[in-house]
């Protein structure tokens, strides 16, 4: 008996360590890409006019800059924050964010979930070239989209598919788990907009949070 248990222990372990290599082998690749051209700048804007109320910054200007970024985890496509619209004066981007996704060899309809840090119009322009991705809102702002007469300030207009129930949609009122392993996590930050968020990602490179304008710089 004694013998037959050790062999059964041995096949055990030896089952246990020739997993251990697969395991490693299945853990995803996680990579975060910024576009740069979600927008046109705009001449350099008085930090002062912008950014601060007691005036501290003296005549600094500083150039703005709209970005959005794409996290491939594995095989798995999240979209954050989609810039300005092609038809926005003065600022539209030069290229749109589906033919820079095709750029990359990436479709529309490869992209699983569009997530928006807020509603205003310089992060929200281009959300509805994207109507078979999961849409991550803040509850706060769907609200606020949603509702029958938006609040000026509120971008609307590119969120009509998911609002009229063509799209899958979840408005976060917590913490959101994008991946189910915690490399990427939405996070309230309520503030900038009643259902703000940022974004946290787990890279091999590190930590990065993307906080899309809920930081001032006093």
């Amino acid at each position: 008996m004694y013998r037959n248990l050790c062999l059964l222990l041995t096949g055990l372990c030896a089952n246990v360590f020739m997993c251990l290599p697969a395991l490693a082998q299945t853990k995803p690749e996680i990579s975060l890409t910024r576009f740069a051209d979600c927008g046109t700048p705009q001449a350099p804007t008085e930090v002062n006019q912008r950014f601060s109320d007691i005036y501290a910054y003296g005549g600094l200007k500083i150039q703005f800059t709209f970005s959005c970024y794409l996290i491939k985890h594995g095989d798995r496509y999240l979209l954050w924050d989609t810039g300005h619209s092609l038809r926005a004066p003065l600022v539209a981007p030069k290229t749109s964010l589906v033919d820079q996704l095709a750029q990359l060899g990436l479709k529309p309809e490869q992209i699983q979930f569009v997530g928006i840090s807020h509603y205003h119009a310089d992060h929200t322009g281009q959300v509805d070239s994207f109507p078979q991705a999961t849409l991550l809102i803040g509850k706060g702002d769907w609200d606020a989209v949603a509702s029958p007469k938006p609040a000026p300030g509120v971008n609307a207009a590119p969120f009509a598919h998911w609002v009229s129930g063509g799209g899958k949609v979840e408005p976060l009122p917590a913490d959101k788990d994008v991946f189910g392993d915690g490399s990427v996590v939405c996070i309230p930050t309520y503030g900038h907009t009643p259902g703000h968020q940022s974004l946290r990602v787990r890279t091999e490179r590190g930590e990065i949070v993307l906080t899309g304008d809920v930081l001032d710089l006093e």
